[in-house]
């Protein structure tokens, strides 16, 4: 495609002036540089190339550490090496480290325009996702979504990060709260950053913990604790897990924050601390407040910026990306991916993140496929990605039953009682919907797979 970027690394002046001629003269635009130092200094500036094409044998940084620090800083990105012929099982080492292909000295220009294009081509539509998502609002560090949920998400960090006020983050487990509560701060210029698990200390060291204590307030207080709100003095404290806080504890904590004083536990004198409680939880504390278990004062002062991580099955354009940096250098079928983008993903990011860690560990080779996923994820996805072609196409719920269970048969290579587990029936009963059907003789291969059924 006419006009697409090129960073070429190339110490030999000769031969990259030669490519950058070849290049130019093929419509693409050329940035040219001696050292993988150089290179990186390009990217880091801001510099937006869409392929990389660098020599291995480099001065300082070699090819192979080019490679990593590129995958680091744009994952997006293929990257062509080039080599010479003695050279070419570092080349292939290259390749299994993340590089799209490698050319070896001496190549023809038509060779090394064709590779161009196939790595270009290859990598088009995840460039094109990561760019959008870069122009529309910078991400913060750790988190990817070019979601408008997401977007949003990150407008409202870069708004609500200045402030002094309490922020209460909510959203299910595994959707990255403390990510933005982390991301709150480092946007705050606040120091330190503190970190307490509500839900992980029995009541009576949790005080402690938080408002500290004196020596002998109570059995094995040998020594003076100053507490996580004094530790956090200047800085941000996360209070992970808010909604299980004790009830006894609510209204230390509302003291707190409406004083900005503490007071350790054995102690006849408060502290002034300079802190930004920033909350955490899972659970409903509008419903919580109802029912009794949490103060409504303290809600609402804890309440005063509220951010709302949405779930992973909100956003399921973002899985795509999430997919591709957490599988790095591996590829994945579209029909992995679609599996993927249809499974509701009750643990979130983290539950894809496992998902995929899993595949390619125990993948035979470098493309994930859909039978390379976690049982849990192949079955559920695949039935839900079937509900959806089945509301597009209008099928009624026998046709849609027969589909089901047809896929499934041809999942488990046509073996019936196994089959039967999956879908939960009784071998009768799955003999039987088959009979119905006249697909008796069905093996691992249904006629639906051969393209004999008009679904």
């Amino acid at each position: 495609m006419s006009g697409e970027r090129i960073l070429l690394v190339e110490d030999d002046r000769e031969l990259r002036l030669f490519l950058e001629e070849v290049m130019g003269e093929a419509g693409y635009l050329v940035t040219g540089c001696p050292s993988a130092d150089r290179a990186l200094g390009h990217l880091t500036a801001g510099g937006d190339p869409d392929l990389v094409v660098t020599d291995l044998m480099l001065p300082g940084m070699r090819g192979h550490e080019l490679l990593q620090e590129v995958r680091r800083i744009r994952p997006d990105l293929h990257v062509v090496a080039i080599t010479a012929f003695g050279a070419i099982d570092s080349a292939i080492e290259l390749v299994k480290a993340g590089a799209f292909d490698y050319l070896t000295k001496p190549f023809g220009t038509d060779e090394f325009l064709l590779t161009l294009d196939r790595a270009l081509e290859d990598s088009r539509p995840r460039r094109e996702r990561a760019r959008s998502t870069r122009s529309a609002v910078d991400a913060p560090p750790g988190f990817i979504g070019g979601s408008r949920a997401m977007q949003e998400l990150f407008r409202l960090i870069q708004r609500a990060a200045p402030s002094p006020f309490p922020a209460l983050i909510t959203g299910e487990s595994g959707t990255g709260k403390e990510l933005v509560a982390r991301s709150l701060h480092d946007a705050s210029r606040r120091d330190p950053f503190v970190v307490v698990n509500c839900a992980a200390l029995p009541e009576h060291l949790l005080e402690s913990e938080l408002f500290g204590h004196e020596k002998g307030a109570f059995s094995g207080a040998d020594r003076e604790n100053p507490g996580l709100f004094q530790a956090a003095h200047g800085g941000t404290l996360f209070l992970d897990e808010v909604g299980e806080l004790p009830t006894t504890l609510q209204p230390k904590l509302l003291r707190a924050l409406e004083s900005g004083e503490v007071r350790p536990v054995g102690s006849t004198r408060s502290r002034t601390v300079d802190v930004r409680v920033v909350t955490a939880t899972n659970r409903d504390l509008e419903q919580e407040v109802e029912q009794g278990r949490f103060r409504a004062d303290l809600f609402w002062r804890l309440n005063v910026v509220h951010l709302h991580v949405p779930a992973l099955r909100e956003r399921p354009a973002d899985i795509p990306l999430l997919a591709e940096f957490f599988l790095g250098p591996r590829a994945i079928t579209p029909e992995a991916m679609a599996v993927l983008t249809a499974y509701p993903w009750p643990g979130n990011a983290r539950e894809l993140r496992n998902a995929l860690e899993r595949a390619a560990t125990l993948s035979a080779t470098e493309v994930i496929g859909v039978e390379d996923l976690p049982p849990r994820v192949r079955e559920t996805g695949r039935a839900a990605a079937l509900l959806g072609e089945a509301s597009r196409k209008e099928l009624s719920l026998r046709e849609l039953e027969r589909a089901y269970i047809l896929q499934v048969l041809q999942q488990v290579n046509g073996n019936k009682s196994r089959a039967a587990e999956i879908l939960e029936l009784d071998r009768k009963t799955l003999y039987r919907k088959l009979e119905e059907w006249g697909e008796t003789g069905v093996t691992g291969q249904t006629r639906e797979s051969r393209g004999e059924l008009d679904a």
